[in-house]
Formats: C-alpha cells, structure tokens, sequence
C-alpha cells in the first residue's frame, strides 16, 4: 500500500473531475448509443473539452456564475447554448427535443453549486423560471435520466441542502453583495467530486484532508491518496497531468448595462 499528498487548485480539480466524467462506462454507452446533454457551466465545459478535443471558453460557458466576490451573470449576448450529442455526435435539433427522447440510458451533466455532509447537490437558479436547473429537471427526473454533477469539494458545505433550500429564493433577500439566488437540491444526481475521480481513473482511494489556500490557490482541495503500487502509479500520472491547469478568468457582466442590477445588492447599492 503507497500513500501520497496531493493538492489541486480548482481549476486543476474540474479538469481531474472531466476526465473522470468521460471516463465513466455510463458516459462511453452514452455517447455510442445515445444522448449526451451537457448543460452549461464552467465545470461542464471541461468535460464538453474532454468530450470534442478542443479548447471552449470556459469563463464565458455559463450563464449564472459567481465571479469577483459576488453572485452574477454573464453577457447574455455570450450565453452559450447546451451541448447535446446523439451518438458521440452535435444533435441538429433543439436541446428540448433531446430532452423529450432521452431515457435511462442517456447521460444529462450539470454542475452545481453546492454539495453537502451527505453528497447531496444543489445548484443556484436566478430566473423565476427556475433557470437550466428548471427547464430540464422534470424531464430528467420522471424519464430517470442518468444525471451526473462533477463538482469539486470546493463547493463542500455543512448544511444539508434540502435545509439550506428552504431559506433561500430571488424574492427571499432583504439585501446582499450580488444577484439573489436560490439553492435548488437535485435529489437524483451522481456527484462526481475529486473523491470519485481518482476512484474511476486510477482505482485508488483519495480522503480529503483539509481546503483552501493563497497566492493562487485559493479554493484548493488536499488529499491523501491510498491505493496499491501500479493503481498509485496512475494516480501520480494523473495528478501531473492535470496539475499546472490554468486558472479561470473572471468574466462576468458590467454593472451599469446588467439587466439584472435592480435586483441585485451591487447594481443597486443596496448593500
């Protein structure tokens, strides 16, 4: 039995978690023989990039983001539209008709915002329509699509999030430092965190021990890793190929032009 010390920054954690996502035997079935809808989001753009091979604009692959110490939105003029591939390849319909026709063995990915003591997830919904979250989780759902967050014990919170759920809503604040939100559990979802990754990718055991950091790293996961000599040895080819993982840019919209700033506590100054 070898252990090892590993930390990675939160960039270095999506792009370890994307190719866990990718590499899972639900995902691969999937995209031979069916759906795979990955809504948008910075997390989900990294498997989108494992998936087609080819470099996306991450900051910009989102909608709703928390970005420059606040809850915001982006530019809606760059509000990316979902990926969907049917058979490993672009579906030319519209991410609605896929929706209708996945089942079981289809594969919907969304990232979150938050998840709990129980690896429960939850993810911020803006819009009162319930944003992507709302759109698409009672066709999820009821169909039993297989719904997959890659999510990094960054986001690791200790309240339950069917607790943290009932004290939240876009109508719920009397103030804040951003655009108000509210948590939306996603009971049937498969997390796929740091934990997970390095089980399906390596088949060792990773035990978070502590978080957070500075001078660029902050929001950094370190765990040790525990595993048998040859499963250890990918893991360390692993973690080098993710380490080094550029960061995200801020990118979120301007103030003064955001659709949303009546609303939020810093457009407004109500904060």
């Amino acid at each position: 039995m070898k252990r090892a010390l590993v930390t990675l920054t939160p960039s270095e954690s999506k792009r370890l978690i994307a190719k866990a996502v990718v590499a899972m035997p639900e995902v691969q079935h999937a995209l031979r023989r069916g759906f795979v809808y990955i809504a948008t989001g910075t997390t989900a753009a990294y498997v989108a990039e494992e998936i087609l091979g080819e470099k996306i604009e991450k900051e910009k692959w989102t909608v709703g983001t928390i970005s420059k110490g606040r809850t915001c939105v982006t530019a809606k003029k760059t509000w990316p539209k979902h990926l969907v591939l049917y058979k490993g390849k672009p579906f030319e319909g519209e991410p609605v008709e896929a929706l209708r026709e996945m089942g079981p063995e289809d594969v919907f990915i969304k990232g979150a915002n938050a998840i709990d003591i129980n690896w429960n997830v939850a993810v911020f919904a803006a819009a009162p329509d319930g944003g992507t979250i709302g759109r698409t989780f009672g066709w999820t759902i009821t169909k039993g699509v297989f719904t997959i967050t890659p999510i990094s014990l960054e986001k690791f919170v200790p309240t339950p999030v069917e607790e943290s759920a009932k004290l939240t809503g876009i109508y719920s604040f009397d103030w804040g430092t951003g655009l108000y939100a509210a948590i939306v559990p996603i009971p049937h979802a498969h997390p796929v965190t740091e934990v997970e990754a390095y089980r399906i990718l390596a088949g060792v055991e990773a035990i978070p021990i502590a978080a957070g950091g500075a001078g660029g790293a902050e929001g950094s996961v370190t765990l040790v890793l525990e595993g048998e000599d040859e499963d250890m040895e990918k893991a360390r080819e692993i973690t080098k190929a993710v380490k080094g993982e550029p960061p995200l840019k801020p990118y979120t919209e301007d103030c003064s032009i955001c659709p949303f700033a009546k609303i939020c506590g810093v457009g407004s100054g109500a904060f």
